[in-house]
């Protein structure tokens, strides 16, 4: 057993130093921004608590974050398209670093919601970037396992992020005694390292965008312009066209459970770090423990989804893993006692993550592979938008009720999303072997 890992672990590192400078430059950097991110969302809402907000500005306030992630969803994937991966990731980090020192150091409400906007739409950048990049940078035979270190990285940053992120605060306490300031100095150290991924990023090398001539010639000075007309022109026709022919009724299919599963955990997963700090007086460093073991139960589910394809198939497997979560969300609700709601907050956890990507890689095997691209956005999208309604939704809910009815308002919209999943596709012929395409965030 001991052998066989390590086997696998030195194919996969053997994989990435033969894939070249490039792409490991980028994993250096993706594992910065997830370093810096998780820290950020750790510590973000407990900020706004010292700030005197309430619950339902809370939620405001990150209900703002997944709208800027949605509108900027379909036009970044565009952006590496046509733009070199390494002037977009460099922009991006800086942007992203700026607009979150802004959003700790501006407390006016008001501001504090464009600014969440458009540090949503930059931040999107990194979550889109992954399949691009790699597919520019990486032979066809390695990139399966780039694709993995790529989400394995960001898992074993947000790991070291919480743990970490935690313990922040409390060593700005050495220096002073208002939460606030502790809190808001963590929050710098975490747009810090942000901003340090620029480094990583800037030294890749340039590659031609996914729209650069196939055959590598440069046109003569005087068809340039003419050239990029027709080339403009039939690029638009190929995509109108594109769009008549996706089969959007399967789309819709794909969509509206996803949908809902976003519904259900923007109403509470948002606010998991004040639950715990609420309901049990858990400090700062206790809750980034429970969140790094709790992504720990993350990587555990995201190892054991193929296996859990294999055994059931795709369209059991989501029903089965999302029907068997409904408990531990139901647990975390009405249970007062801490070692149940942790026990259920990390067995969810890893369900969830486990199911997620069963459904992307349903997805993939059931449209075409014309339709990957559309579908893919499409899931982002009603993601990003039904997070941000329920978001808001859910501040207030909080704060007028507690905790426990969105709880069991999301428990039931997951029940829903099952059952629709269900009766979409009960009978849809499946390949058993997924394809990783896509990726579809927490849940």
């Amino acid at each position: 057993m001991v052998d066989a890992v390590r086997g696998v672990v030195g194919e996969y590192v053997r994989r990435v130093r033969e894939s070249g400078r490039n792409p490991r430059l980028y994993l250096q950097g993706l594992f910065l921004i997830g370093l810096g991110q998780s820290i950020f969302s750790l510590l973000f809402n407990l900020y706004l608590r010292t700030l005197g907000l309430s619950d339902s500005a809370i939620g405001q306030i990150l209900s703002k974050v997944s709208l800027g992630a949605a509108i900027a969803a379909i036009p970044a994937a565009f952006l590496f398209r046509g733009m070199r991966a390494r002037l977009i990731l460099v922009g991006a980090g800086a942007l992203a670093a700026l607009l979150y020192v802004m959003q700790v150091s501006w407390t006016a409400p008001e501001t504090l919601l464009l600014i969440a906007f458009l540090t949503g739409m930059a931040a999107t950048v990194y979550r889109l970037s992954i399949a691009p990049v790699i597919m520019r940078e990486v032979a066809p035979a390695s990139r399966p396992f780039l694709f993995s270190a790529s989400f394995t990285v960001l898992f074993l940053s947000a790991i070291l992020g919480f743990a970490v992120g935690g313990w922040l605060p409390r060593l700005f306490h050495m220096v002073t005694d208002v939460d606030r300031l502790a809190l808001r100095w963590s929050l710098y150290v975490a747009a810090g390292l942000i901003l340090m991924s620029a480094v990583p990023f800037n030294a890749m090398k340039d590659t031609p965008p996914l729209e650069a001539d196939p055959a590598g010639e440069e046109p003569a000075p005087g068809d340039v312009p003419r050239r990029r007309l027709t080339d403009r022109f039939g690029w638009t026709l190929r995509q109108a066209r594109d769009l008549i022919e996706v089969d959007w009724i399967l789309n819709l299919k794909l969509t509206l459970p996803a949908m809902l599963i976003g519904l259900g955990a923007g109403l509470i997963i948002p606010f998991m770090n004040l639950f715990f700090r609420d309901r049990f007086g858990m400090s700062e460093a206790a809750i980034g423990i429970l969140f790094a073991v709790m992504q720990g139960f993350m990587v555990v589910g995201n190892l054991f989804g193929p296996a859990v394809s294999r055994r059931l198939g795709l369209v059991r497997g989501v029903v089965v893993t999302q029907l068997l979560s409904v408990p531990f969300m139901v647990l975390l609700g009405v249970s007062s006692f801490f070692p149940v709601v942790a026990a259920a907050f990390f067995l969810r956890s890893g369900l969830m993550n486990m199911n997620q990507p069963l459904t992307s890689h349903f997805a993939m095997e059931v449209v075409s592979k014309r339709d990957h691209a559309v579908t893919n956005s499409l899931l982002s999208l009603s993601w990003f938008v039904a997070w941000s309604i329920s978001a808001d939704i859910g501040g207030a809910l909080i704060e007028r009720y507690g905790y426990t009815p969105p709880l069991l308002i999301a428990a039931g919209l997951y029940v829903a999303a099952s059952g629709l999943y269900w009766v979409f596709f009960k009978d849809v012929e499946e390949g058993r072997v997924p394809r990783g395409e896509v990726e579809i965030p927490e849940a």
